[in-house]
């Protein structure tokens, strides 16, 4: 069994690599599912987003109202800590739950560890290779406004309230320079696989 950490900034292409490798036979523990299932209506962070942000981040039928949080947390880096942390333990507690449980099987594939905040869990520990997803600013600028139709000084604030591609880098064993084309992405894959 290997455990690859898969991370990369938004809009810069983790999840088209992730469905990839899904795509070549990996198993892929995605932490932004995690993270989603643990805030969709009736999930156990809930309670503390409530306490902690009130109820204007909550639409009348209880369900979070996603949008409206994101525009507080990015863009004040306090309030995005105060979310991480709230979010985190859960996140990291399920994954290692779930490395344990294959282990256990005796499952002897490769597991894809699909985290935007790998680095910043440090979730690294616990994976055997970490691969980092890069593309060029505007590109990802481009890409973001494309699928979720944000502005510009939002796309910004989501970039700047991450871990810099240059930390990153600094940590990652491989980098996929996702610039180019899908096909030049699944080729680095390729190789590495």
């Amino acid at each position: 069994m290997k455990v690859i950490g898969l991370t990369g900034g938004i809009g810069a292409g983790k999840s088209t690599a992730s469905a990839y490798l899904k795509e070549k036979g990996c198993y892929i523990i995605d932490a932004d599912k995690i993270s989603r299932e643990m805030t969709a209506k009736g999930g156990e962070a809930l309670g503390s987003i409530r306490k902690n942000f009130g109820d204007s981040v909550f639409f009348d039928d209880g369900q979070l109202d996603r949008k409206k949080l994101g525009e507080i947390v990015f863009s004040d880096t306090e309030k995005l800590k105060l979310l991480e942390s709230i979010t985190t333990e859960i996140v990291v507690k399920k994954t290692l739950s779930e490395i344990e449980r294959l282990r256990r099987e005796g499952f002897y594939g490769i597991i894809v560890l699909d985290a935007p905040l790998l680095f910043e869990c440090g979730l690294q520990d616990y994976t055997d290779d970490n691969w980092l997803v890069i593309a060029d600013p505007e590109i990802r600028i481009e890409r973001i406004k494309a699928r979720d139709g944000l502005s510009r000084e939002l796309i910004l604030d989501r970039i700047d309230s991450q871990m810099s591609d240059d930390e990153k880098k600094r940590i990652a064993d491989k980098i996929l320079d996702n610039s180019g084309s899908v096909q030049d992405l699944c080729k680095q894959i390729d190789s590495l696989v």
